[in-house]
């Protein structure tokens, strides 16, 4: 097994007897099939970021668990911050990550709803991700500078 797979697989693992769950409910939860959350816990696939997203939420961690946990470092349990958006320690995210977060959690229930292949959901994430971090860069370079007025009485 690889170390990568390993370490995700032991931090879930740890995880999922710490919240008193059974595979089948941290997939279901996830909103994504058995097969896939056990592809992901054993190597066979990395998982999408919308998939590891919801493996997150449905392990009640702080994003970016997976991103913490291929660095070595342990993940943190989300505090209920399934209402309040924030990053791993607590602060709040920037706009763009914030509503990258948002869109996550609206498309998830999507893809549970609409049953999209775990291609179909990642497609489709990547497609939100894209359009979104076009409209930041867009209003970037619309907004004045800091400082101008924009009443245009001067």
């Amino acid at each position: 097994m690889q170390e990568l797979a390993k370490r995700r697989d032991t931090a879930m693992n740890r995880r999922r007897l710490e919240l008193g769950m059974t595979w089948r409910q941290v997939a279901a939860a996830a909103g994504v099939s058995y097969e896939t959350l056990r592809a992901v816990r054993k190597g066979d696939s990395t998982g999408g970021e919308l998939t590891l997203r919801s493996i997150e939420r449905a392990l009640r961690w702080a994003p970016p668990a997976f991103e913490v946990i291929d660095s070595g470092g342990e993940p943190a349990p989300a505090d209920d911050a399934q209402s309040a958006i924030r990053d791993s320690r607590g602060g709040e995210l920037p706009p763009l990550d914030r509503e990258l977060e948002l869109a996550s959690r609206l498309l998830s229930a999507l893809v549970r709803e609409l049953e999209l292949s775990p291609e179909g959901a990642d497609s489709a994430w990547q497609a939100v991700k894209a359009q979104l971090e076009k409209d930041h860069a867009e209003a970037k370079r619309e907004a004045p500078p800091s400082g101008e007025s924009t009443s245009g009485t001067g």
